[in-house]
């Protein structure tokens, strides 16, 4: 159960943190159960504060997530996570109309953040003062390695774009970051797809990045001043794939790589290798 909780807790909080009007209940039965399918959701305005730069999200989508947690067979079944479909558009925070209804409920939701840290911060300290349960560490570590063993992560169809027509109104630029998409699965010592079952002293990860590309469009169309649905259509057009190249001025063109990634389990041998 606390292993459970965790990730619960987890999910919660990280996607509450990018993600418009998250069902947190639904999405916590959902993790409970093992699979939790997310569409359609809106990137919240603020989702790059973290960033600490002068931008906000104009308009942000995230097609699918998925997310399967088999908590009844864990060593036998990988756990998924893949996102499919996300889509931003970035301007100056200038570019932002003021909402006071909206700043309102973005300081509301600040505040429950900092509330929750808090609360956490103090159960943490709580929890140094009590004796702890060796097995029950013991339970909770021999999970969580299991889950790292066998993790695959998919991300596909994203692009994230940035548009500036205040700095230089003569020359409005955009800037941008695709990526077909991102794979990090478990392979055996041939780099070939596989289920680890039995306790290992090294687990070996591929990933595979597909078309990741770079562009600057000096002088370009912008597109902050269209509708929400013909910005997003068009994010995903100008995503470079395998044989489809979009028109735009390429920093970098699509480029491909494939990492091996070695892990040892042994901490006295923990290390990476690609």
């Amino acid at each position: 159960m606390v292993f459970e909780s965790i990730v619960v807790e987890l999910v919660n909080r990280y996607l509450g943190t990018f993600v418009e009007n998250l069902d947190s209940s639904q999405l916590s039965i959902g993790i409970w159960g093992g699979d939790v399918v997310l569409n359609q959701l809106s990137l919240k305005e603020s989702a790059l504060d973290n960033l600490d730069l002068p931008v906000k999200i104009k308009t942000g989508h995230l097609g699918k997530l998925t997310l399967k947690v088999p908590w009844k067979s864990l060593y036998t079944e990988p756990v998924v996570a893949q996102i499919d479909g996300i889509y931003a558009l970035a301007v100056p925070n200038i570019g932002i109309k003021y909402n006071e209804e909206k700043e309102k409920k973005d300081k509301q939701d600040d505040k429950q953040a900092k509330l929750a840290k808090i609360e956490e911060q103090k159960k943490l300290e709580a929890e140094k003062d009590k004796a702890k349960d060796p097995k029950q560490d013991s339970f909770v570590e021999k999970l969580a390695t299991q889950v790292i063993k066998n993790l695959q992560i998919r991300v596909s169809n994203i692009h994230v774009r940035y548009e500036d027509k205040y700095s230089n109104p003569d020359h409005p630029f955009s800037i941008g970051v695709t990526l077909q998409e991102l794979v990090f699965q478990t392979t055996d010592a041939n780099w070939k797809e596989t289920i680890i079952k039995e306790a290992v002293t090294q687990i070996y990860k591929l990933i595979r990045l597909d078309s990741l590309s770079v562009y600057w469009n000096n002088k370009s169309e912008l597109l902050q001043d269209k509708d929400s649905k013909l910005i997003l259509d068009t994010l995903s057009e100008n995503i470079a794939k395998q044989g489809h190249k979009p028109n735009l001025q390429y920093l970098f063109k699509p480029i491909s790589a494939v990492a091996h990634l070695r892990l040892n389990t042994k901490p006295e041998l923990m290390d990476f290798t690609l």
